[in-house]
């Protein structure tokens, strides 16, 4: 008996790249989904104002959809925990996401654009706090499987984004190219149904992460505050499209080919150093990981505030602000997931992704539409200054807040 449950356990635990193989299936899942996310994602917001929209247009389309996604997301969230089902939630979400965005090709107008990506982002928020608790349930060390996973993530962006470079070189038309995105998006839908579902209070003691901080399953008043404060933070992160937007401005206009592969630098960057800082928070805490990622934001918007004259120079600054927005992911995005983990009991960790999911869904969609109207009213400089501002008002929120008092541990 005990053979036969030790042979299962090795099973389990079986380890490709540094995590266990179901955590790297479904990092493959994010790559495909990925190549087929960003080959659209790099596009957009010229495919956007080609058609007809403007930055306002374009900030309300990030914005509900964001919005959308989150929200979903808390709700999903809550459900997996209460069905005790996470594969379910994962599968549709796929699904959804990647057999509905291939038709933003065949849109004439932004509202089109709208109904599409808000159905895209419906299937992202379907899909994402199951998929990260069935992450951190399949993990041994949690930092480095979310950080994994995203660098897998990441280099499906940066394939996506090379394909997307590719096909603008080849004159592919935007809706050419948004199109194709249907072909790796079927095979990540696949690949997600080859992953096992998993029951918490069947894991393995050895397939739960030791850390005396894992030990809240309670979701009560104080953690609430606390992923409250983590969604604030999301609220002054500036959306890659008006990176990508403001980015023109930067390069003359027979070179716009080149912004995928600028957003593809910026890929690069985020799954490179996303094991590092994931690992790096594993061992000297997530607080200052993620406050030197939002430093780095801050030093972005304040340089994109200013005008610029179009030369050698502004290409290569450009150049290193996309380089420096995928640091600020890579030290900001995986790390906000781990310590939601963290902080949670593995019983209620969907619910608590869900939470925080749920406080990101209805902050950032006056985020990104507020962003685009002072672009669209004022000026790019207003923006960005706007931007620089809000986010260090949350910097000195997040540096001041005790987050260990807050939940009651020693971490």
């Amino acid at each position: 008996m005990n053979q036969t449950s030790n042979k299962k356990e090795n099973k389990t635990e079986k380890i490709i790249l540094g995590v266990t193989v179901p955590v790297f299936i479904m990092g493959l899942v994010s790559l495909f989904t990925d190549i087929s996310s960003e080959i659209i994602q790099s596009i957009l917001p010229l495919f956007i104002v080609s058609i007809g929209g403007t930055v306002l247009q374009l900030g309300l389309i990030t914005g509900v959809t964001t919005a959308l996604s989150n929200i979903l997301k808390g709700v999903t969230g809550w459900m997996s925990d209460k069905l005790n089902k996470r594969k379910p939630f994962v599968v549709a979400g796929y699904a959804i996401s990647n057999l509905s965005k291939p038709f933003i090709a065949y849109s004439p107008s932004w509202e089109m654009v709208l109904g599409l990506k808000a159905a895209d982002r419906a299937g992202k928020g379907l899909r994402t706090s199951a998929r990260d608790t069935l992450i951190s349930y399949h993990a041994v060390g949690r930092g480095k499987a979310f950080g994994i996973h995203r660098a897998m993530d990441t280099l499906g962006a940066v394939i996506g984004s090379l394909l997307a470079a590719m096909f603008l070189f080849l004159t592919w038309t935007y809706s050419q190219i948004i199109f194709f995105s249907i072909f790796p998006g079927i095979f990540a839908i696949v690949l997600i149904l080859t992953v096992k579902d998993v029951d918490p209070t069947k894991l393995t003691k050895k397939m739960i992460y030791k850390s005396t901080d894992a030990k809240v399953d309670k979701i009560d008043r104080n953690f609430i505050k606390l992923i409250i404060i983590l969604g604030v933070i999301e609220f002054t992160s500036l959306d890659i499209a008006f990176l990508i937007l403001r980015s023109s401005d930067y390069i003359f206009s027979d070179l716009l080919f080149l912004i995928p592969i600028f957003y593809l630098l910026s890929n690069i960057v985020y799954m490179v150093f996303s094991p590092i800082t994931g690992t790096l928070s594993d061992r000297v805490g997530r607080k200052p990981v993620i406050f030197i990622g939002l430093s780095v934001l801050l030093v972005i918007s304040i340089i994109l505030a200013f005008p610029i004259e179009i030369s050698l120079f502004s290409v290569g600054l450009i150049i290193i602000l996309f380089i420096a927005y995928g640091f600020y992911m890579a030290s900001v995005d995986p790390i906000s997931r781990a310590y939601i983990a963290d902080l949670a009991g593995k019983n209620k960790r969907g619910r608590a992704y869900g939470y925080y999911y749920l406080s990101v869904g209805l902050i950032s969609f006056g985020e990104s539409f507020l962003f685009g109207l002072i672009y669209e009213i004022f000026s790019f400089t207003w923006a960005f200054i706007y931007m620089a501002v809000a986010l260090l008002i949350c910097m000195i929120i997040f540096f001041r807040t005790d987050f260990t008092k807050i939940i009651g541990t020693k971490k």
